[in-house]
């Protein structure tokens, strides 16, 4: 899962273990990142850091000391330094375009160095951000819990259906399972049909969650269909909550 933050109308994306796309960030600073690959300071810094998290052995600290003498502007230093850089398993290359997540990604132990070669202000806003998504309080994790939420409820409807059904002598097609989703798909939307849950906001997630949650309880009284939608829908209105079109 990606996380995205904006820092000064620029769009930083994370994944759920602090990782950055390095790529995106250096070009908002007119720069690139195997520049700062290819610096000795850099790949002296990750080879320790890498060390100490066991990613690799300390026979890499000794091959970052021959390369230390080596001319540092030499083709054979840079290559060398760029090689042990991707070897300290700090850094990982996703092909494909850039609102993709495509580039180059780093370590999140790495974003704090990386953004002062960049710009002073950036790398305190980034060091603030990964503490958020590693300590499971950026927003973003607010969505994926109400996600959660309503993947939850939904299985509790659809056991819910499924006992119902059987109580009453009756097997629970697929085409039942699909009538009750869309039941609660149109008591936000308007609309009986599917509905793509990944673009709700989490405050549409929770009311999703809360309406299969009701819609569990009503089967489970018995209540026929036509009862059931309109205590849906009251249960919207009584919430305040605006329906709104949602592919």
């Amino acid at each position: 899962m990606i996380v995205s933050a904006s820092y000064q109308g620029l769009e930083v994306t994370f994944n759920e273990d602090g990782w950055f796309n390095a790529t995106l960030v250096a070009e908002r600073f007119g720069k690139e990142v195997y520049s700062w690959l290819r610096q000795r300071d850099t790949v002296e810094y990750m080879t320790v850091l890498a060390v100490d998290l066991g990613k690799i052995n300390s026979d890499s600290v000794e091959e970052m000391n021959i390369i230390k003498q080596l001319e540092s502007t030499s083709a054979a230093s840079q290559a060398k330094l760029l090689t042990l850089a991707k070897k300290t398993g700090l850094v990982r290359t996703k092909s494909g375009p850039l609102e993709n997540g495509g580039g180059t990604w780093l370590h999140s132990k790495l974003a704090v160095v990386f953004a002062r070669w960049l710009d002073i202000r950036f790398a305190v806003w980034c060091d603030l951000q990964i503490d958020k998504i590693l300590s499971g309080s950026h927003p973003h994790f607010d969505w994926k819990k109400s996600r959660h939420a309503a993947a939850s409820s939904f299985k509790v409807m659809s056991e819910a259906l499924r006992i119902v059904r059987e109580e009453q002598g009756k097997i629970a097609a697929s085409h039942h399972y699909i009538n009750e989703a869309r039941l609660v798909n149109w008591a936000i939307s308007g609309e009986f049909k599917g509905m793509d849950r990944e673009s709700l906001s989490s405050n549409e997630l929770d009311l999703l969650a809360k309406l299969e949650v009701r819609n569990s309880v009503l089967l489970g009284r018995g209540l026929a269909y036509t009862d059931r939608k309109q205590m849906l829908e009251q249960f919207v209105v009584d919430h305040k909550t605006p329906i709104r079109q949602i592919a």
